[in-house]
């Protein structure tokens, strides 16, 4: 199960980099348009800049949970 939960945290992770990637190319897109174009596109950097943030967070929080549980469960095994 452990195993399983690692392979979706993965893909998630790639999914955040994608996000985080996207939105730095429409950054950079959208600073050579002039002002009335490139207020969508800062837009949706911020919308996937901070889906990438929040993604990264709580994979993080779910890393750090499995690494914790484990650590216990092997201590409750030698125990």
């Amino acid at each position: 199960m452990k195993e399983l939960l690692n392979e979706a945290l993965s893909l998630a992770e790639g999914d955040a980099i994608w996000l985080d990637e996207a939105a730095r190319y429409f950054e950079d897109y959208a600073s050579q348009l002039n002002d009335g174009e490139k207020a969508e596109l800062q837009l949706l950097a911020a919308v996937y800049l901070e889906r990438a943030q929040r993604s990264q967070t709580a994979i993080g929080k779910v890393r750090q949970s499995l690494a914790t549980d484990g650590s216990s469960a092997l201590h409750s095994e030698n125990a």
